[in-house]
Protein backbone atom coordinates (compact mmCIF):
# COMPACT_ATOMS: atom_id res chain seq x y z
CA UNK A 1 0.00 0.00 0.00
CA UNK A 2 2.60 2.55 0.91
CA UNK A 3 4.89 1.47 -2.17
CA UNK A 4 1.42 2.63 -3.88
CA UNK A 5 1.41 5.61 -2.65
CA UNK A 6 4.86 6.53 -3.15
CA UNK A 7 4.83 5.48 -6.55
CA UNK A 8 1.68 7.50 -7.05
CA UNK A 9 3.62 10.66 -5.81
CA UNK A 10 6.54 10.45 -8.31
CA UNK A 11 4.04 10.21 -10.88
CA UNK A 12 2.47 13.66 -9.98
CA UNK A 13 1.83 16.20 -13.18
CA UNK A 14 4.73 18.97 -11.83
CA UNK A 15 2.15 21.68 -11.01
CA UNK A 16 0.18 19.57 -9.28
CA UNK A 17 2.99 18.19 -7.26
CA UNK A 18 4.51 22.04 -6.55
CA UNK A 19 0.77 22.43 -5.36
CA UNK A 20 0.92 19.60 -3.11
CA UNK A 21 4.21 20.38 -1.96
CA UNK A 22 2.77 24.52 -0.54
CA UNK A 23 -0.23 22.30 0.56
CA UNK A 24 1.78 19.64 2.54
CA UNK A 25 4.04 23.07 3.96
CA UNK A 26 1.10 25.24 5.03
CA UNK A 27 -0.45 22.38 6.80
CA UNK A 28 2.91 21.95 8.70
CA UNK A 29 2.73 24.95 9.75
CA UNK A 30 -0.69 25.24 11.10
CA UNK A 31 0.29 22.00 13.46
CA UNK A 32 3.14 23.55 14.36
CA UNK A 33 1.98 26.59 15.39
CA UNK A 34 -1.03 24.53 17.14
CA UNK A 35 1.66 22.58 18.77
CA UNK A 36 3.53 25.88 20.29
CA UNK A 37 -0.03 27.07 21.55
CA UNK A 38 -0.37 23.73 23.62
CA UNK A 39 2.94 23.94 24.83
CA UNK A 40 1.87 27.74 25.91
CA UNK A 41 -0.94 25.70 27.79
CA UNK A 42 1.25 22.88 29.29
CA UNK A 43 3.20 25.45 30.92
CA UNK A 44 1.21 28.17 32.22
CA UNK A 45 -2.54 26.02 32.85
CA UNK A 46 -4.15 29.72 33.42
CA UNK A 47 -6.16 29.64 30.22
CA UNK A 48 -8.11 26.46 28.85
CA UNK A 49 -9.26 27.73 25.93
CA UNK A 50 -5.67 27.50 25.22
CA UNK A 51 -6.39 23.70 24.89
CA UNK A 52 -9.23 24.15 22.93
CA UNK A 53 -7.02 26.31 20.11
CA UNK A 54 -4.54 24.00 19.87
CA UNK A 55 -6.52 20.85 19.83
CA UNK A 56 -8.79 22.68 16.61
CA UNK A 57 -5.32 23.87 15.31
CA UNK A 58 -3.99 20.63 15.01
CA UNK A 59 -7.10 18.93 13.79
CA UNK A 60 -7.34 21.79 11.11
CA UNK A 61 -3.92 20.77 9.97
CA UNK A 62 -4.19 17.12 9.29
CA UNK A 63 -7.39 17.74 7.95
CA UNK A 64 -5.91 20.15 5.24
CA UNK A 65 -2.94 17.41 4.53
CA UNK A 66 -5.12 15.13 3.91
CA UNK A 67 -7.59 17.29 1.58
CA UNK A 68 -4.65 18.16 -0.46
CA UNK A 69 -2.82 14.86 -0.89
CA UNK A 70 -6.51 13.41 -1.81
CA UNK A 71 -7.32 16.24 -4.08
CA UNK A 72 -4.05 16.05 -5.43
CA UNK A 73 -4.05 12.25 -6.39
CA UNK A 74 -7.88 12.37 -7.68
CA UNK A 75 -6.55 15.96 -9.85
CA UNK A 76 -3.92 13.94 -11.46
CA UNK A 77 -6.01 10.82 -12.09
CA UNK A 78 -8.35 12.96 -13.88
CA UNK A 79 -5.89 15.17 -16.35
CA UNK A 80 -4.18 11.50 -17.22
CA UNK A 81 -7.31 10.04 -18.06
CA UNK A 82 -8.40 13.23 -20.49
Amino acid sequence: MIKILIQNYKNLDKKISHILKIGLSLSFIICSISAIVLFTYMLFFTYPILYYIGILGTILGLNFAMSFIISATIIDNVKKEN
